[in-house]
């Protein structure tokens, strides 16, 4: 077990959760992820296509997400781009090697950073081409180019997004770029929860669970997202309780740590019955 026993108890208590839950919600949670993916809503399908980004292996979150890079909003194509880096698919690498075409600065962005992350070098090409500020011809103009580099705000995200290796936060510095533009605050403590996502400590694991509670949606979507990461399966409740959580950004973040502490309970059965 990674957490001592009073650790994990805090936990508990912090998050109000039932340990008799019964039957993990795994598929409650697709159903909230399915919901996002196939939305109206385009904020909805954008949550949903991020949230998948915790699910590497998973077949089903793969389709989901290369299926959603074809979205005709710029923003949710980001997002899958982002979550197909995440995700860790080199099949998708042509995919995304063809979004380095798309008119949409934003999604350039998030293509490069999916390449990079999976060791392709063209991901390198925007960032060469915004240096000294032109563009291959035929690769189709940047329409928001000229704001990206005289909006000191937008540029300043894009900064933190490269600082961090591409990912995860550059799912946050694009994909969200609408709303992170204005909130400086946030994207800090957004920051903060996703750096400690492979932190094993437990005092990490009960600042997490702290931050699922905080008012504001994007930090409890980092702390989600980061709890999942930490692939424990005596979370599994703490993450369940914010499947109904008014936010569906949360929701969504919620249910794919579900999906994914139910793998890691399935396969720890499962070897746990082949100890003799």
């Amino acid at each position: 077990m990674r957490f001592g026993s009073a650790a994990f108890l805090v936990i508990v208590l912090l998050t109000g959760c039932n340990l008799a839950f019964g039957q993990a919600p795994a598929q409650r949670a697709w159903d909230i992820l399915e919901k996002g993916h196939d939305s109206h809503s385009t904020k909805e399908r954008l949550n949903a296509v991020r949230a998948l980004g915790v699910l590497p292996g998973n077949s089903h979150a793969l389709t989901l997400a290369e299926q959603a890079i074809s979205d005709k909003k710029p923003d949710v194509r980001a997002a899958a781009a982002l979550t197909l880096g995440r995700l860790g698919s080199f099949h998708s690498i042509p995919l995304l090697k063809e979004e380095l075409k798309d008119k949409n600065v934003r999604v350039v962005f998030a293509a490069s950073s999916a390449l990079l992350s999976l060791g392709d070098r063209s991901g390198y090409t925007i960032y060469r081409e915004v240096l000294v500020g032109k563009r291959k011809s035929g690769e189709g103009a940047l329409e928001e180019e000229k704001r990206l580099v005289t909006d000191p705000q937008a540029l300043t995200l894009m900064m933190l997004g490269v600082a961090a290796g591409f990912a995860p936060y550059a799912g946050y510095a694009w994909a969200g770029f609408e709303v992170l533009s204005k909130d400086y605050t946030g994207p800090v403590r957004v920051e903060a929860a996703l750096k400690l996502a492979t932190d094993r400590d437990p005092e990490t694991a009960l600042a997490l669970v702290k931050a699922t509670s905080n008012r504001s949606w994007k930090v409890r979507v980092a702390a989600l997202d980061a709890l999942a990461q930490q692939a424990d399966p005596r979370l599994m409740d703490t993450l369940a309780a914010h499947l109904p959580d008014k936010k569906q950004a949360v929701r969504c973040a919620a249910a794919a740590g579900v999906i994914r502490l139910s793998g890691v309970q399935e396969s720890e059965v499962q070897r746990s019955s082949t100890v003799p």
